[in-house]
């Protein structure tokens, strides 16, 4: 009777380990879970920014890709959320989109923009948050007859934000 020497029998072990934790993880899963993925120029090996989006609310949920046109003083925001209108007082930016497909947007003529970059470059991403558990809704009701909801802030974002500043080093652990 041969005997593996011990060494190679941890390889195979290793080799075998490896070989079902990577099966494991190629299994598709149920979860919801939109995600963004951004990655700056200065981040990258060839000086590129990437930019990614990721949503598994439903099988075949179409999206689109646009571009929203800049528009004058006077362009109204509403909300599909809420009564919450906003009427910009300055020109507003132009910037790419992904949105829903018409067929989901509820008779509304106007979509609400889950994610895109503009002009400036400024970048968002909305509705990572639409399935939250009790305590984030202990912390912090949503109140769907005021404020500005999760659905209307990319396009708001994206249309009025010329930059983006960092408060991270405000914010403690404490």
């Amino acid at each position: 009777m041969r005997k593996t020497h011990p060494v190679n029998a941890l390889k195979k072990l290793g080799i075998g380990l490896a070989f079902g934790a990577a099966t494991i993880m190629s299994m598709p899963t149920s979860a919801l879970a939109c995600t963004q993925v951004y990655m700056g120029n200065k981040l990258t090996a060839d000086g590129n920014t990437y930019y990614g989006r990721a949503e598994d609310f439903g099988k075949r949920y179409l999206k689109h890709y646009g571009i929203e046109p800049a528009h004058e003083p006077g362009f109204k925001y509403s909300s599909i959320e809420s009564a919450f209108e906003y009427t910009s007082n300055k020109p507003t930016y132009r910037y790419s989109y992904v949105r829903d497909h018409p067929s989901n947007w509820m008779g509304r003529t106007d979509a609400y923009s889950e994610a895109g970059i503009n002009e400036k470059g400024v970048s968002c991403s909305a509705t990572l948050s639409t399935s939250y558990n009790e305590e984030a809704d202990a912390a912090d009701h949503i109140d769907e007859k005021v404020g500005l909801g999760e659905y209307s802030y990319g396009s708001i974002i994206l249309g009025e934000s010329a930059l983006v500043r960092s408060r991270a080093s405000s914010f403690s652990a404490d």
